[in-house]
């Protein structure tokens, strides 16, 4: 897959680097990270059925009731990875929209990010991310499994 290079400064080290990231303008498409490692996986969501079936279960969650439809949207996107992604290999969830950490260091805050200039692009390959677990769940488990991570999340 092609990926935008950025130019990112670490917050805890201050060393310059690069990271990788999904391009501005390509939707449904998502590298998922590990929030306790540096581990990624790559989503389709356009064409992973679970991807929807989380996204029904949150509409339909009652602690999101008289939610408006960003509300919900940035529900889905924060929760997806722990709701229906298998862990990474050290059993951490994976997450939408986390940056990677800094190259340097492993810290997880990037205190600045930029694209390259003039913007550069790499081939890499991620593997899909997994629902073992979650498919292994029964539709009450499911509904159940979604509104424990809504509410240990703040929803």
């Amino acid at each position: 897959m092609k990926l935008q290079r950025l130019h990112v400064t670490c917050a805890q080290c201050g060393q310059d680097s690069s990271v990788s990231v999904m391009p501005d303008g390509v939707h449904g498409q998502f590298v998922l990270r590990s929030i306790g490692s540096l581990e990624e996986a790559f989503l389709n969501a356009v064409q992973d059925p679970t991807y929807d079936e989380v996204e029904h279960l949150i509409n339909h969650s009652r602690r999101l009731i008289g939610k408006d439809n960003w509300f919900r949207a940035h529900a889905l996107q924060r929760t997806y990875g722990e709701i229906a992604c298998d862990p990474d290999s050290t059993g951490s969830f994976f997450n939408i929209g986390k940056l990677p950490n800094c190259p340097k260091c492993g810290h997880a805050t990037l205190h600045s990010w930029r694209p390259m200039s003039p913007v550069q692009f790499v081939d890499r390959d991620i593997a899909p991310v997994t629902h073992r677990a979650w498919h292994a769940l029964s539709e009450a488990q499911k509904a159940f499994r979604v509104d424990d991570v809504l509410e240990a999340r703040g929803f």
